[in-house]
């Protein structure tokens, strides 16, 4: 059996990316993460990749640990519904209800992994939204369980707005152990040695109105608008560049390709607002660059692979570029004086 149909494993760069985005702005090593479960280092770079799921899940607890932080994967999730996820846009902005929405998700995310399998089942009393992992977790699932709990949740929250009560939601996981407390309360939440997840709701639920303020530009069917000039198509395209720009060699091509865009409308869109790809793509990396100098203490070789840069010199002549200075120097700038 092939890897492409082995629903063992999964693309490690949809599982893997937010996580280790923010694991290594917390000034973890996500190099030895990746060693430590046995993650080839292009999991995170290379979007076609497919890795062991085991691995990822087993990485995420390790992130949580390394950190000291049990709630680590709960807290990524709930951030990433927040601001909006690549690889649930076209359900979410095409969507009328949230019914529509369920369904959008269970036929999108089979064309995206196969390590999970979604379905929905509706009585007169209750519907049923499943989400079963193909793969048996053999280890703790706690950042797992509760990666699922609270990105789904914070979903149809934020989606269908004052329809929303926790008492009328029952969530089945394994574990509740990594869910911040007062998340949901205890009795929204049932453990049970499930391979997966369930969640039950009432059926009204299906026709509330659904929409997720995810920045984007709000038209017909989601779509948008044909003169692309938009700032909020504008900064649509930036959120998306920037979640990605850790890929080293990130060709329009393949931007276009995470977006869901033709390249050359792409272009169109830029071009209006009198800029282009390699502009936007340097404009963004200056910024992350400049935000993890300012805030963190991450080496500056860690600083050039997580905007996509090949190690220190590339990024010390692309930063002299833009500023005029080395990273070293604006850092010590960026420091407060002591009084």
């Amino acid at each position: 059996m092939s890897k492409k149909s082995d629903p063992r494993f999964t693309r490690g760069m949809l599982i893997l990316s937010p996580f280790a985005k923010a694991f290594t702005s917390r000034g973890g090593d996500m190099e030895a993460i990746l060693a430590r479960n046995g993650i080839p280092a292009g999991a995170l770079t290379d979007p076609a990749m497919l890795v062991d799921a085991s691995a990822c899940y087993s990485a995420m607890e390790d992130m949580a640990e390394t950190l000291g932080d049990p709630y680590f994967g709960a807290k990524v999730a709930i951030e990433t519904a927040r601001k909006g996820t690549p690889a649930f846009r076209d359900s979410a902005t095409n969507a009328r209800n949230f019914g529509d929405f369920l369904s959008r998700l269970v036929v999108e995310v089979s064309k995206q992994v196969d390590n999970v399998r979604y379905s929905v089942s509706i009585t007169p009393g209750i519907v049923t939204f499943d989400i079963h992992r193909t793969v048996k977790v053999t280890k703790p699932s706690t950042q797992l369980d509760a990666v699922g709990v609270a990105l789904y949740a914070t979903l149809i929250r934020q989606g269908i707005g004052e329809t929303f009560d926790t008492k009328d939601i029952l969530i089945t996981v394994p574990t509740t152990e990594g869910l911040p407390p007062g998340f949901l309360p205890k009795q929204a939440l049932i453990t049970s040695q499930i391979n997966g997840m369930r969640i039950s709701f009432p059926p009204h639920w299906l026709w509330a109105p659904f929409s997720l303020d995810w920045n984007l530009e709000k038209v017909s069917r989601g779509e948008f608008p044909t003169d692309g000039a938009s700032e909020a198509t504008l900064s649509y395209l930036r959120g998306i560049l920037s979640d990605n720009i850790a890929y080293q060699d990130l060709t329009l091509n393949d931007f276009a390709s995470i977006c869901r865009m033709h390249p050359r409308r792409i272009q169109r869109i830029l071009w209006a607002q009198g800029a282009s790809y390699s502009q936007m793509k340097d404009d963004v990396r200056k910024s992350i660059t400049e935000d993890l100098l300012s805030n963190t203490a991450l080496p500056v070789a860690q600083i050039a692979l997580h905007v996509g840069l090949s190690g220190p010199a590339a990024l010390d002549r692309a930063f002299r570029r833009w500023t005029g200075r080395t990273p070293t120097q604006f850092r010590a700038d960026s420091k407060p004086k002591q009084g």
